[in-house]
């Protein structure tokens, strides 16, 4: 498990909770600022999204696994989606973020005189970490942008055909059949996006999601951690995805082509689920009209953008 190295002063202040001897097995205490990062996990092919976080090999990573039980607490039980839709093939590309929080666990109860309601034996317990959050940072190159009106189901189009306009603005033609590779397009690092608000098409973004906090554990600054974490991680890290020259081939070809290589250069991106547009605008991203809406597994998503600086810091996020 790698800590993320960051600072915790920014971190909403919690104030521990003392164990009561009266107090349900397990009592949520106060969330403390542990967050586990995890890099791209090449193992992640073993997942199988057909069962849950529990039922995964030991080969997938215990953090990756912890991530899972939120998302599946959140996503699937909370929110209809289909189990197996909520593992995808960005995963493994992706990088992830987990918080836990420090919770008291009875392991014996305590035992009390019925007569006299003396203390016999105390109540036993223990602190053990629970993961109570999760986000995700999914690098470039993505597939196209969402159509307006598109309906999404396991990342894949399903009204093929339709009638369907990547803004308000600007029509075109419907995606055909022979023009879907899996349900949906996915850019090389050079082919061009259909522009909108706040993307030209080509400029390279990342992309945050999969966020997601225990109900238990929310308005309490959790999921802010989170966003801060990964646009922390990211304005630090700048360079981390950008194509290598030599991992192309470039060089040994004798092609000098540094200045031509896509570049991020802070652009960030989400598929913000309508109902939590407040919550994103809270840490500055923007709703771009421009990409209309579009619905997945069932829920509206609506496109939304935040550019920070990058290299020297000077972004805070809320």
């Amino acid at each position: 498990m790698a800590n993320v190295t960051m600072n915790t002063s920014s971190f909403s202040s919690f104030t521990p909770r003392e164990p009561q001897t009266d107090t349900p097995p397990r009592e949520p205490a106060s969330p403390t600022p542990f967050i586990a990062f995890i890099k791209p996990q090449g193992q992640l092919w073993n997942y199988n999204r057909h069962k849950t976080h529990k039922e995964q090999p030991d080969n997938i990573p215990k953090d990756f696994r912890d991530a899972m039980s939120v998302r599946e607490k959140v996503y699937v039980e909370e929110q209809g989606v289909a189990l197996e839709n909520e593992f995808d093939s960005d995963d493994h590309r992706s990088c992830h973020w987990v918080i836990y929080a420090s919770v008291n666990e009875t392991i014996t109860p305590a035992v009390i005189d019925p007569q006299t309601g003396a203390l016999i034996r105390p109540r036993r317990s223990t602190s053990t970490s629970l993961p109570i959050g999760t986000l995700r940072l999914v690098p470039f190159p993505h597939a196209a942008h969402p159509r307006n009106g598109g309906i999404y189901v396991n990342n894949l189009l399903t009204n093929v055909g339709a009638p369907v306009r990547p803004s308000s603005s600007e029509t075109v033609q419907p995606l055909q059949p022979q023009e879907i590779q899996g349900g949906n397009r996915r850019n090389s690092l050079y082919i061009r996006d259909f522009p909108t608000t706040f993307h030209n098409g080509r400029e390279p973004y990342v992309k945050l999601g999969r966020l997601a906090v225990l109900k238990e554990y929310r308005n309490k600054g959790i999921a802010g951690q989170l966003v801060r974490a990964a646009v922390g991680w990211m304005q630090t890290n700048y360079t981390v995805f950008n194509p290598s020259p030599s991992v192309l081939g470039f060089d040994r070809l004798g092609m000098d082509v540094t200045g031509q290589l896509p570049k991020w250069r802070g652009l960030f991106c989400i598929h913000a689920q309508e109902e939590a547009v407040k919550v994103w605008e809270r840490y500055g991203f923007k709703v771009d009209e421009k990409m209309g809406k579009w619905w997945e597994e069932g829920i509206p998503h609506v496109g939304m953008w935040l550019r920070v600086p990058v290299g020297k810091g000077g972004h805070t996020v809320a």
